[in-house]
């Protein structure tokens, strides 16, 4: 009787998918782990919040968590990546529309404002436990904010160099706009505050109306 040649193969690691490309299933998982940790991670900070308190919310044990993720900062990471990315999709799609410079200015306010009310909770985590970030992670991160900033920030420089704005910095309108907009995370409430009366006033403030243009 022959022997039986060792498995030569590699061993999978802990917390890793057992295929190269995840199932819908395994990613649908994901998915409902990140909504979890986010309010964990808001509710009691990331110091505070653990594996334990996600897993007991979900109705898992910790090591099942495992499957899904390798650690408490590669969760956090996932939650950073979904603010990142959401807000991303939105403005290259506002920055690459054919539109007036007034339209696109309004259009990028309004997104500000919408990505940030549409989800607090998401920003509240990204915003407020960003030192808490493992450097592990942070180049990817900081790789699309950097694109995102730049992307935000030139289009309202062009659109102040347009002609939409008189008598300001373009460079310190972008970042006065985007401050003002990142700013609701701190205290919109979706049960008591209107998303899209809170974008018409923000445009409102910078342009001196909620209309847009044709110009």
């Amino acid at each position: 009787m022959t022997a039986k040649a060792p498995d030569q193969s590699p061993r999978r690691g802990p917390g890793r998918p057992r295929h190269e490309t995840p199932s819908a299933e395994f990613l649908e998982r994901r998915e409902s782990i990140i909504d979890t940790a986010l309010e964990v991670f808001k509710q009691r900070g990331y110091d505070s919040g653990s594996l334990d308190d996600v897993a007991a919310v979900l109705g898992l044990r910790k090591a099942s968590l495992y499957y899904y993720v390798r650690s408490k900062a590669e969760l956090l990471y996932f939650v950073f990546d979904r603010a990142i990315n959401r807000a991303l999709e939105r403005l290259e799609t506002l920055t690459s529309a054919d539109e007036s410079p007034r339209q696109r200015l309004e259009a990028l306010i309004r997104h500000q404002v919408m990505v940030v009310s549409d989800d607090p909770s998401l920003f509240t985590v990204f915003f407020d436990q960003r030192p808490h970030h493992d450097g592990e992670y942070e180049a990817e991160i900081q790789k699309k904010e950097r694109r995102y900033l730049r992307l935000y920030a030139q289009g309202v420089t062009d659109d102040a160099e347009a002609g939409v704005l008189t008598n300001i910095d373009p460079r310190y309108a972008a970042q006065l706009v985007l401050g003002m907009t990142n700013w609701t995370y701190k205290w919109f409430d979706p049960s008591r505050d209107d998303a899209e009366a809170l974008a018409d006033a923000a445009v409102q403030l910078v342009l001196g109306s909620s209309d847009v243009d044709g110009d």
